[in-house]
C-alpha cells in the first residue's frame, strides 16, 4: 500500500541538527562530493529527500521511497515506505544518523500514520547495521543481488512497525491506566465509524432489546462516550450511566441534548453504592472487564452488577477475546506471531493496555458469581478481519450480512471467532446452562 508522503517539504529539528528540504544545487553538490563515490550511493539522492544540516553544513541525507510490494505480499494491506540514509564519512560514529532517523521515524509514524518502515544495508556496512538495530528495526531477510555497477552484493533488509500508542507507559493501578488510555484513544466513534464497526453495536443492542419492557430501568456501567446510553434514552427508557474516564465523560456530555434524560455519574464499576440493590431491569457492563487485571476485582465488578439488578433481571457482560485478538493483531502486524506481546507457549496475550479472556475464562467468572448464562455471543464476529470487504458492501449486501451474523453469532463454532464476546446472564440461579442458538434475525 504505497501512498505518497513527501518528507522533502517538512522541517524537523534534533538536538544538534536541522532536517530540511534540500535544494537542487545542494543535492547535486552533495552527491558529487559524496565520500564513497558510487552509482549505488547516488541512488539515494532523490527529490524525496531531507538534508541533515549541522552547523550550516549538509552532512547527510535521509530519503523516503517506495518498497517492492511484490517482494512483500504480507505487507500488501498496510501502509509503509522504504527509508534510505547516507552520512559523510567524517561524521561517522557520532550518532548523527541515529538522531536523524529516530526523528524521521517518529514523524512518519505520528504524522504520516505509516504502519511500517523498511530499510536495507550492505552486509559489509557494519556501522549502518548498528544504526538500524539501534533505531528499533528488526531483521527480515538477506538476499543476493547485482549492484547498479554490476558487482555481486549481499543486502540485509529490516523493518520497524509503528509502536503501540501506549508503549512505554508505566502505571500504578487500573484506574490510572484507564484515565491515560482514553486520553490517548478516541472512543467516541469506535462503534459507529464504519459498517464493520457497527456490527458489534447492532448485535449488542438487539440482544438487550429482547429483554426490555416499556418501563424498564437500565444501568450502563462503564458507559464510555455514551453510545448505548444515548441509544436507549432516545427510545424512552430511563437510563443511568456510570463512567470512570474523564475524557469519555466529556465526550459523553457533548453528545447529550436536553431531550435525553440520563443520570450520568463519574465513578468506578467496583463501587456501585450510589445505586440501590435490586433496582434495575437491565445492567450493561461493556467496558470494565476490559480493564480489571486481578480476578478479585473482576469478581467484585460482577458482584456489584448482580447486586443492583432486579430479581429476574438481565445483566450483559462484554469481554475481549484472547484467541481472536491474536489473529487481528497478526492481520495488522505480519511479524506478530514472532515478536508480538503474548506468551509464546500458552498464547495468552499480555494484558496491556487491555485485559483479555478466553471463552472458558469468561464462563468460569460468571459461574463463580452464581449467574446463569442465557446467551453467549460473538458480538462482532469476523468484522475486524473483514472490515475492508464489509465497508465496501452496498446496503442490500450489508443487510444480508447482518442477517447471517445474527444467524451464526451464537453458534459454538463461531464463538471464538470474535474480538468482543457478549454474555447475557440471569440474576436468578447458579447453574450454568448451555446457550442455544438465539433464533431471531435482525430487522434491518
Amino acid at each position: 500500500m504505497n501512498e505518497i508522503i513527501d518528507i522533502s517539504r517538512i522541517a524537523l529539528k534534533t538536538e544538534r541538527m536541522i532536517l530540511r528540504q534540500i535544494k537542487k544545487n545542494e543535492l547535486e553538490n552533495y552527491c558529487s562530493h559524496f565520500s564513497i563515490d558510487s552509482v549505488e550511493n547516488r541512488a539515494y539522492c532523490t527529490s524525496d529527500t531531507l538534508a541533515l544540516e549541522y552547523k550550516g553544513k549538509i552532512i547527510g541525507l535521509v530519503s523516503l521511497g517506495e518498497y517492492n510490494e511484490e517482494a512483500y505480499p504480507e505487507l500488501a494491506n498496510i501502509k509503509g515506505r522504504e527509508l534510505s540514509f547516507v552520512l559523510s564519512k567524517d561524521h561517522w560514529g557520532q550518532d548523527f544518523m541515529f538522531e536523524a532517523v529516530q526523528q524521521v521515524k517518529k514523524y512518519l509514524f505520528d504524522v504520516g500514520k505509516l504502519d511500517f518502515i523498511l530499510t536495507r544495508n550492505h552486509k559489509w556496512d557494519k556501522q549502518t547495521a548498528e544504526v538500524i538495530e539501534k533505531c528499533g528495526f528488526k531483521y527480515i531477510k538477506t538476499h543476493e543481488r547485482k549492484s547498479l555497477d554490476g558487482k555481486d552484493e549481499t543486502i540485509i533488509e529490516s523493518i520497524v512497525y509503528r509502536p503501540h500508542f501506549m508503549e512505554g507507559y508505566v502505571y500504578e493501578n487500573d484506574t490510572e491506566l484507564v484515565q491515560e488510555l482514553y486520553r490517548r484513544m478516541d472512543e467516541s466513534t469506535r462503534l459507529t465509524k464504519s459498517k464493520a464497526a457497527q456490527v458489534e453495536f447492532i448485535t449488542n443492542t438487539r440482544y438487550i432489546e429482547k429483554y426490555l419492557k416499556e418501563d424498564s430501568k437500565i444501568l450502563d456501567v462503564g458507559a464510555g462516550t455514551g453510545e448505548y446510553s444515548l441509544y436507549f434514552a432516545k427510545k424512552g427508557y430511563k437510563v443511568s450511566a456510570l463512567e470512570l474516564s474523564d475524557s469519555n465523560i466529556r465526550a459523553f456530555r457533548q453528545k447529550l441534548t436536553a431531550s435525553e434524560k440520563i443520570d450520568l455519574t463519574e465513578g468506578n464499576a467496583l463501587d456501585l453504592r450510589k445505586y440501590e440493590s435490586d433496582h434495575f431491569d437491565v445492567v450493561i457492563v461493556f467496558g470494565p472487564l476490559y480493564h480489571l487485571h486481578s480476578e478479585e476485582d473482576q469478581l467484585k465488578c460482577i458482584k456489584e452488577a448482580k447486586r443492583v439488578c432486579k430479581p429476574n433481571g438481565k445483566i450483559f457482560f462484554a469481554f475481549l477475546s484472547n484467541d481472536m485478538v491474536l489473529l487481528t493483531m497478526f492481520n495488522e502486524h505480519p511479524d506478530y506471531f514472532v515478536n508480538g506481546a503474548y506468551d509464546k507457549e500458552s498464547f495468552k496475550l499480555t494484558d496491556f493496555p487491555f485485559v483479555f479472556h478466553t471463552v472458558d475464562a469468561c464462563r468460569r467468572l460468571l459461574d463463580l458469581s452464581g449467574l446463569k448464562i442465557i446467551h453467549e455471543v460473538a458480538s462482532d464476529g469476523l468484522s475486524e478481519l473483514m472490515k475492508d470487504k464489509i465497508n465496501a458492501m452496498d446496503e442490500k449486501s450489508y443487510k444480508q450480512y447482518l442477517r447471517y451474523h445474527a444467524y451464526s453469532c451464537e453458534k459454538r463454532e463461531h464463538l471464538e471467532l470474535s474480538n468482543h464476546l457478549l454474555f447475557c446472564v440471569d440474576k436468578i440461579g447458579n447453574i450454568r446452562v448451555t446457550a442455544g442458538v438465539f433464533n431471531f434475525l435482525f430487522d434491518v
